[in-house]
């Protein structure tokens, strides 16, 4: 801990004292570019425990700086470089998704605001999970992330390339529920990508990856990059297999496979991605690559399509938007399990990067680094911000909560995620709200009504009220986070879980115990102890298959094998809650018998209905994780 303390001192003392220098040379400085991104790595590295990372900075249309660092792979000392190495883009692979719809929206074979339905050879409903009749979704919605499906983990990797289908058939197969209404909230979809992808299937008469190869990354010169996951040779022993750390040490990873392939399946090396970044970086204009869309489309891609609040960030056509030091920020980032990406860039400045780990360590390394290099070459100016402000006391009430992300899944057994990714809204002593995900928290004070801004931080947020009670967490990019009722909060679901499991064990261990004590008894209550005793048994079956799912993982990604590939386990599992919430029923019903005919004993009943109870009470816990 104390090692990784001192680093991040270090890291901010780079950024820091280096500025005033940076400011005066200019990002075409490369000696200055260089002895800058030596020190973020050389912490980065070692603070993250990450093998290697690549970076590639383009400005007015050329490469004006790459380099490597670290190693692409441990065990061969084969060093990390920019020409050579290849990686896995993860999500960044979705721009060339938007770059396709965005070439036949201009060759008129597209229209943005009409039914996808009118492209797709099979429908999408036009009902919602809570049975509204929504609007129809378009590609304007798909490319903003605004179509309102929900999300799904599972199968987007998977585990051995012979369980890859066809796009049209994933597309068909694992169609997600719509939540909500089209325009309304964002909620980032890697569905939604697919199904972009495969209307450009449809119109062109191609299959995407062979129209991605020959109208984007051929033309552009991307001789390192395809959507194809049976690599060959040339291309094969050039890629990083990626790493994670655990248990103090480096664990090699392996290629992977990537069902949803155009929402993350690209493989590609830095110097090829900078080639993409420079198309974007200057449509229209002369470059060192040939221009995909005409500057009118490519503005068009590169304006301003939605944003949650305005003074808020939000997205373009398929690209995220960011704010830093008062200048607009455009760009995407990728993870997979294995490697975590960032491209950004400037319009108005012509100047971007894009940065590779190879190892999959989220946000904060590459939000670090770009924060540091706008700090360093792109520094605010001195104008005055407000000052966060605690909120207006007695108004604590309407803000405290817990909120879910939209980016979640409302109707299959994913739901469970709820539990783990819940983001709870408190307000402090002083009055500035106080964010806490797991362990993470972050307080926030008012600067305007509704919004508010991180306290020492840049993070802004706002919230969406009704009826004078915030109903949504609005944040910068394709999510929000949504007021979760008292019933569907993990506290709640947990406790009665917990609580029921409790009950129902020490109601076998008495019963064990009242076996081995014979004594006359009063009445016949054998049935109802009967099916008390068969669901509990079948419960803890249950929870054994459950754990047994999540705690078998996958060697290299270290995730459940559930998320990668079908599981027969899941499937008995979900058999089993379906006949624990048909054996709850029947026990309801017998405890309403029970008690108008007075059967057994008075502690008999009462014990029997505390028992029923902790029984619906788990049956509600399936229902409301939708694991039946």
């Amino acid at each position: 801990m104390r090692r990784i303390c001192v680093a991040a001192v270090f890291l901010v003392l780079i950024l820091t004292l280096s500025a005033a220098s940076a400011q005066e040379s200019g990002v075409r400085d490369t000696a200055a570019l260089e002895a800058f991104f030596d020190g973020v790595f050389a912490v980065q590295l070692a603070q993250a425990n990450v093998p290697g990372a690549e970076i590639v900075v383009v400005a007015d249309g050329e490469i004006i700086f790459s380099k490597g660092y670290g190693f692409a792979d441990l065990e061969k000392s084969i060093p990390m470089n920019p020409g050579t190495t290849l990686h896995r883009p993860g999500s960044n692979s979705k721009i060339l998704v938007w770059l396709a719809v965005m070439q036949l929206v201009e060759q008129g074979k597209l229209d943005l605001y009409i039914d996808v339905n009118t492209y797709l050879d099979f429908t999408i409903p036009s009902r919602t999970i809570s049975n509204r009749e929504v609007p129809p979704i378009t590609l304007h919605h798909l490319l903003t992330h605004t179509a309102g499906f929900e999300d799904e983990v599972a199968g987007i990797i998977v585990s051995t390339p012979d369980l890859l289908k066809p796009l049209d058939q994933y597309v068909k197969e694992h169609l997600p529920a719509r939540v909500f209404t089209p325009g309304a909230v964002m909620a980032y979809s890697n569905y939604g990508t697919a199904l972009a992808a495969y209307i450009v299937e449809l119109v062109s008469g191609q299959p995407f990856a062979v129209y991605a190869q020959e109208k984007i990354i051929e033309p552009l010169g991307m001789s390192s990059t395809t959507f194809e996951q049976d690599l060959p040779g040339s291309l094969a022993w050039r890629v990083s297999p990626g790493y994670r750390w655990a248990a103090g040490q480096f664990v090699r990873g392996e290629f992977e496979y990537v069902q949803n392939y155009p929402a993350g399946g690209l493989t590609s090396s830095t110097l090829d991605m900078a080639r993409l970044l420079t198309a974007l970086l200057s449509p229209g204009e002369e470059t060192t690559v040939p221009q995909l869309l005409t500057a009118e489309t490519a503005r068009t891609m590169q304006s301003p399509q939605f944003s949650a609040h305005p003074r808020l960030p939000g997205m373009t056509y398929g690209l995220l938007e960011w704010e830093y030091n008062g200048y607009r920020v455009l760009g995407h980032i990728g993870d997979t399990f294995l490697f975590s990406t960032g491209l950004y860039f400037l319009p108005e400045a012509n100047v971007g990067l894009y940065v590779v780990y190879n190892s999959a360590v989220g946000s904060e390394p590459r939000s670090s680094l770009l924060r540091g290099f706008m700090d360093r070459y792109f520094p605010e100016e001195n104008t005055e911000q407000p000052s966060p402000r605690p909120i207006a006391p007695g108004t604590e009430g309407g803000y405290k909560g817990v909120y879910y992300s939209s980016r979640g899944n409302f109707s299959g057994v994913e739901s469970l995620l709820r539990l783990a990714q819940a983001l709870k809204v408190d307000v402090d002593s002083q009055g500035y709200l106080v964010l806490q995900a797991g362990a993470m928290a972050k307080r926030f004070g008012e600067i305007a009504p509704g919004l508010f801004q991180e306290l020492n931080g840049e993070d802004k947020i706002a919230f969406a009220f009704q009826d004078g009670r915030a109903e949504r967490i609005l944040v910068p990019g394709p999510a929000a986070w949504l007021r979760l009722p008292w019933y569907q909060t993990p506290s709640f679901l947990l406790g009665l879980a917990g609580g029921g499991a409790l009950f129902m064990l020490v109601t076998v261990l008495a019963w064990i115990k009242v076996l081995f004590r014979p004594r006359q008894r009063q009445g016949s209550f054998i049935l109802p102890k009967v099916l008390a005793v068969l669901f509990i048994l079948l419960f803890f079956t249950a929870v054994v298959l459950g754990v047994e799912l999540l705690a078998t993982v996958h060697p290299a990604y270290n995730v459940p094998l559930l998320v990668l590939e079908p599981s027969s386990t899941l499937n008995v599992l979900l058999v089993l809650t379906k006949v624990l919430v048909g054996l709850g029923a029947l026990m309801l019903v017998t405890t309403i018998y029970v008690l108008a005919a007075k059967k057994g004993s008075l502690w008999q009943r009462i014990h029997y209905t505390l028992l029923t109870l902790s029984v619906l009470g788990v049956n509600v816990v399936f229902w409301q994780l939708n694991l039946w």
